[in-house]
């Protein structure tokens, strides 16, 4: 086998597969697709940090389903299939929040006023301290995944952790901001 053919999506799928063998494959599929679902998602969403959302629960979603998938799939629309489906999902329930706001919605394309800017360095300054108050382990691991831009994968080797309680405690850390901050 040639060294191209190493690294097929069918064979890196088939890697993923086997008990046992360690992330390198998964790795590969999301360096590999990650760039293009985050850009994908980003023109949909139009934000950057919704978009990472996205393009990481897609990831997650192709690891937790690796046994499922059949090695002939084509990952590339595999990941382009759950990101649409998260980002109109979320555009929904977007729009559901926003019912209501009517000629608001008109002032989302004017410039940034001073009080605009007021708040948002209010609402960062929650979040910053919010984030704060995450337990130690959790707040060591959302700061990788948002500020250092690391995988999951990444994480957990770095952590020596298991990917899904990197994965859970994103979870659990993305859930305690949105509560604190409603």
């Amino acid at each position: 086998m040639g060294q191209g053919e190493k690294y097929t999506d069918e064979r890196l799928l088939m890697e993923m597969r086997q008990e046992g063998v360690d992330v390198v494959a998964y790795e590969r599929l999301f360096h590999r697709y990650y760039p293009m679902v985050f850009n994908f998602t980003k023109a949909m969403v139009k934000s950057p940090v919704v978009a990472e959302d996205i393009a990481q629960n897609s990831f997650m979603k192709l690891w937790v389903n690796r046994f499922t998938l059949q090695p002939d799939l084509s990952v590339k629309n595999y990941l382009y299939v759950i990101a649409r489906n998260e980002a109109i999902n979320y555009l929904r329930s977007a729009q559901t929040r926003n019912v209501g706001l009517g000629a608001q919605q008109e002032v989302h394309h004017q410039e940034p006023s001073v009080d605009d800017w007021m708040s948002f360095a209010e609402t960062n300054t929650l979040i910053q301290n919010n984030i704060e108050a995450l337990p130690p382990q959790r707040k060591t691991i959302f700061k990788m995944s948002r500020y250092d831009h690391m995988s999951n994968i990444e994480i957990a080797v770095k952590l020596n952790l298991s990917v899904r309680t990197v994965e859970k405690h994103i979870e659990l850390a993305l859930k305690d901001l949105r509560r604190s901050m409603s």
